[in-house]
């Protein structure tokens, strides 16, 4: 039987929930005896990435030597007031310190204050918070992700056409720093490009049906998605299924960017299918957190300005930003092992 997108976003939820299952478990068996507990609170987990990123953040909690040990994750499956419950969860469960990925970023806002009411520090993880008393955001600068995207779809269009641009929600730091770096960055260097923003709210089976309306119905010489961890695979399949999947260099090809870095995108820029991925150092969120968690537990203190390992910390909205640097990855360095995309299971 043919699967459908909506087959293999389904599948994809299961992967993703049985490969978190030792998180939920709340694994500690590197932690130290003693160790101070800490919590994490996703947002959501129904993505490579998103199970990546929690992976990574756990894994660097309760290695050896830490003083840390990671109790169970929470998982708000999207729901902002289910994930303000899960962070009260962990503060009366005795955490004192946790990270987080808000699936809101205002709605975050009341669980950030509760853990400020108890001095227990806050990080967060790729989406930053529109309030409340951050010690460090973690994540790359998405302003600066959108517009690699922008030069890379300008120099494959010859700056002429259409491109179908599929962001995710603009109700988080995420999807509106992606958003405005990619538009801004094409009305200022490419104005022979024309734009059309669909809202995908970070879903698959958003992306889908935006796929299969825009893909029937128009013509489009690029396409952005704004996280192929969430929407390749679904508009992939919407592309086959329209006779519009070709390799580059093949007739017909539809020159398609990407962001976060999948195991799957980078396949796909091996195969010819995507011409770029912006890959996000998931890795680094992991070790940067835990490293920021356990100074805000010491008590020390941070700035804007220059970083020792090639990022900068900002000011984002009254909170410090460390902003990360992510990699454009094409056939040249597809293969590099430093790519998240590329880790060893």
């Amino acid at each position: 039987m043919k699967k459908t997108p909506y087959t293999a976003a389904a599948v994809l939820a299961v992967s993703v929930a049985v490969a978190l299952t030792g998180c939920n478990r709340g694994d500690t068996a590197g932690a130290d005896a003693g160790a101070t507990n800490v919590g994490f609170s996703a947002g959501f987990l129904d993505s490579p990435f998103n199970s990546g990123l929690v992976n990574a953040v756990i894994k660097e909690a309760n290695t050896s030597g830490s003083g840390l040990s990671m109790m169970p994750a929470t998982d708000a499956q999207s729901d902002p007031a289910k994930q303000v419950t899960d962070v009260n969860t962990l503060l009366s469960q005795g955490a004192k310190g946790i990270v987080m990925f808000p699936t809101d970023s205002d709605a975050i806002v009341p669980a950030i204050e509760a853990a400020n009411a108890q001095n227990v520090p806050v990080i967060t993880t790729d989406v930053a918070a529109n309030g409340g008393k951050v010690y460090m955001n973690i994540r790359a600068n998405n302003v600066d992700m959108g517009v690699k995207v922008c030069e890379q779809l300008g120099k494959l269009t010859g700056g002429k056409g259409r491109i179908l641009e599929i962001h995710g929600d603009l109700g988080t730091s995420s999807g509106y720093d992606r958003n405005k770096g990619f538009n801004e960055c094409i009305k200022e260097k490419f104005p022979g490009i024309e734009v059309v923003s669909k809202d995908a709210k970070w879903k698959t089976d958003q992306a889908v049906n935006v796929a299969q309306t825009q893909l029937t119905t128009s013509s489009y010489d690029g396409i952005f998605l704004a996280s192929d961890s969430v929407m390749l695979n679904g508009v992939q399949s919407v592309m086959k299924d329209n006779g519009k999947l070709f390799k580059a260099g093949e007739a017909g090809h539809v020159p398609l960017v990407t962001i976060d870095g999948t195991a799957g995108s980078l396949q796909a820029v091996r195969d010819g299918y995507v011409d770029a991925v912006i890959s996000q150092p998931v890795d680094l969120y992991g070790k940067y957190a835990v490293s920021y968690l356990k100074d805000a537990l010491a008590g020390k203190q941070y700035k804007t300005g220059p970083t020792d390992h090639n990022s900068e910390i900002v000011d984002y909205k009254g909170n410090l930003a460390d902003m990360l640097p992510a990699t454009v990855v094409t056939k040249e360095n597809v293969d590099a092992t430093s790519l998240w995309g590329n880790a060893k299971k």
